[in-house]
């Protein structure tokens, strides 16, 4: 059944709730074997659930995810009186953080993330600017958990995980990149909890989850209802290209409830809030833009590159010469699957001397004989089930930006309203061509595969 009037559609979606919890694509096997760097650490527990990071795991791959990223997720109650502390080591890893959650919008409450947790007496933080990144003692933090929204005053290494009307606590560890040789945590394990309680004991492990009631799973995810997305898809007078254009567009991701009327309704008016949705995190925002191979069979998409690290290889330091910590381009199937085809992260992208870069993304058996890292060109998948509801030609692209310094002024982050994307990002926003495979492959480098 299609809904025939505008406000049909709207009434469908204000009734929408926000799609659930991210999860990561597999990292590169080179970025997570054991190596000689360090025993395997345990990667779940009672309290933590994970990783949840395979996308060739069609069970776990929903909601988005990016192939850089391992997440933990942990829901539990804290007793009366009773204090949660999570001792852990900084990973060696390019990013880690903890997000709370406001479980009734998905929407993250309050972060600890790396650069902002400070280390216990005796160690240092090694993502600090300058830090050394790779020893392997004296990265010891502790970090307290607390059931109250964030004071005027937060104390530091302090998660104020506390919702208003939420009794359960939902946390979500991630962590971004492990080095080389390093395993699934970065080489140093989960964070531990360790609960006191208001007479005084001390409880880990299996004793400690009881008490807490922890849950061993994902927190709940609501994708949306295929007849709602049919609805919004399928509008009478609507190309069947549409949502996308052409040329391209992107869009912020300011929260879902205005992304879909956005995208679908044309409501894109007004100052929408940065609150995110779908378990975002805090430290990352994003644009966003649909796509239709019936425009073309090859999308090319050319831009600047920020300047990022390079940690795969344990880059010693991480310095200040930067522009934001990570940088990442997916490719989905839509709103009513949430799956991830498949991503690149800035240390996949060939770039010239200029920073400049160069992705194709097509369907893997359009894939051009030239779109290869020994001609200049990464190469993304589209989704071979199109937006995984009927429409074959459809995908749906995220390009993230994770904490942007200050001195650069073209990330998502510096976007203030809809429509604002190119006046801001410049140079950064990626511009994007529709061609067919044999067009592409008429730019020339053809070196033996």
């Amino acid at each position: 059944m299609r809904f025939r009037t505008l406000s049909a559609l709207a009434a469908a979606l204000t009734a929408l709730v926000p799609v659930g919890i991210a999860h990561a694509g597999p990292i590169d096997t080179g970025s997570a074997g054991s190596g000689s760097a360090g025993a395997q650490h345990e990667t779940s527990n009672c309290f933590w659930f994970g990783p949840t990071f395979s996308a060739t795991n069609q069970q776990l791959n929903y909601a988005f995810p990016d192939s850089g990223a391992l997440y933990w997720a942990a829901q539990f109650d804290i007793p009366d009186g009773a204090t949660l502390t999570l001792k852990g080591q900084y990973a060696h890893a390019r990013y880690q953080s903890l997000n709370s959650y406001d479980v009734t919008t998905n929407s993250p409450t309050a972060a600890v993330n790396d650069v902002s947790t400070v280390p216990d007496a005796g160690s240092r933080n090694p993502y600090l600017p300058g830090a050394d990144r790779v020893g392997e003692h004296g990265r010891d933090y502790t970090v307290h958990v607390v059931d109250s929204a964030t004071p005027a005053d937060p104390q530091p290494n302090t998660l104020y995980a506390g919702v208003p009307g939420q009794q359960r606590t939902t946390l979500v560890y991630r962590l971004y990149l492990p080095d080389n040789g390093r395993d699934l945590t970065g080489g140093v394990g989960l964070p531990e909890p360790e609960l006191r309680t208001a007479d005084g004991r001390s409880l880990t492990g299996e004793k400690l989850c009881g008490a807490v009631q922890a849950v061993s799973t994902t927190p709940r995810v609501d994708t949306l209802p295929a007849d709602k997305y049919q609805a919004l898809r399928d509008q009478p007078g609507k190309p069947d290209t549409f949502p996308a254009d052409n040329p391209m567009v992107w869009r912020t991701f300011y929260n879902q409830p205005f992304a879909l009327s956005c995208i679908y309704l044309g409501k894109c008016d007004g100052t929408p809030a940065k609150t995110g949705g779908q378990y975002s995190n805090i430290d990352n925002n994003y644009v966003n833009a649909y796509v239709s191979r019936k425009f073309g069979e090859v999308l090319t998409l050319t831009g600047t590159m920020p300047r990022t690290p390079r940690t795969l290889d344990g880059q010693a330091r991480l310095d200040d010469q930067v522009d934001m910590r990570y940088w990442s381009l997916c490719s989905n199937e839509s709103v009513a699957t949430t799956r991830v085809a498949g991503c690149v992260y800035d240390e996949q992208v060939p770039l010239d001397s200029a920073r400049r870069y160069t992705v194709v993304a097509s369907l893997p058996s359009q894939r051009p004989v030239n779109a290869i890292a020994a001609c200049g060109v990464a190469w993304v998948p589209l989704p071979e089930n199109g937006d995984g509801a009927g429409h074959p030609d459809d995908a749906y692209l995220i390009l993230r930006n994770m904490l942007p310094s200050d001195a650069f002024g073209h990330a998502v982050q510096n976007t203030r309203s809809p429509g604002d994307e190119q006046a801001v990002m410049g140079a950064f926003l990626p511009e994007a061509t529709y061609s067919s495979k044999a067009q592409f492959e008429a730019t020339g480098c053809h070196p033996a595969r």
